[in-house]
């Protein structure tokens, strides 16, 4: 007669082994019928659920941490370069005064391209900016120019959130890959 480990039947990795209906029948037939093929045959099964479980949550703490570095370092990358808006871009005419009244839309086409095409002085990049979709200069003229973040830009144009972050990095993956 063969007996398991009490502390690895009140483990965490043990309660999610038996919640898997194969392991739960394997389980099962080694308490019905404690032999040493039944007890090696769960062992087998509860080692893969363990090997899996762990590789697992070592995913998750990677993927954490490596997003929490990615933000880190999107932030340091933000703050070494800033947009100032009321620097001089030429005869004493600053971006500030380029912008449009929030409530103003009827200039919006204009504001964009003058302020882009004024503020970059890379061919390549302006290049790059000509590429995009009217939509993807909108959200990055309201994202970098206007300061607004996501939340705001998608209640402007009333669609979810999750949208407008994932077309502004849609836009920004054009970007990087027209300036390679």
């Amino acid at each position: 007669m063969y007996h398991l480990n009490k502390s690895i039947l009140n483990s965490s990795i043990f309660e999610s082994f038996i919640v898997i209906k194969k392991n739960k029948e394997i389980y099962r037939l080694f308490k019905n019928e404690p032999t040493l093929f039944n007890k090696e045959k769960l062992e087998v099964a509860f080692t893969a659920h363990t090997k899996e479980f762990l590789a697992i949550n070592y995913l998750k703490k990677v993927i954490y941490f490596e997003s929490r570095r990615f933000d880190k370092k999107r932030r340091e990358l933000e703050n070494k370069q800033p947009l100032i808006l009321n620097a001089p871009i030429e005869n004493n005419l600053t971006l500030l005064d380029m912008l449009a009244d929030k409530n103003s839309e009827s200039y919006f086409e204009l504001i964009l391209e003058a302020s882009l095409e004024e503020a970059i002085t890379d061919s390549l990049l302006i290049k790059a900016v000509r590429s995009l979709s009217e939509r993807q200069k909108e959200i990055l003229y309201y994202r970098y120019v206007l300061d607004y973040n996501d939340k705001m830009i998608a209640k402007k144009y009333n669609i979810s959130q999750q949208a407008i972050t994932k077309s502004h990095k849609k836009a920004l993956q054009k970007l990087k890959e027209a300036l390679k």
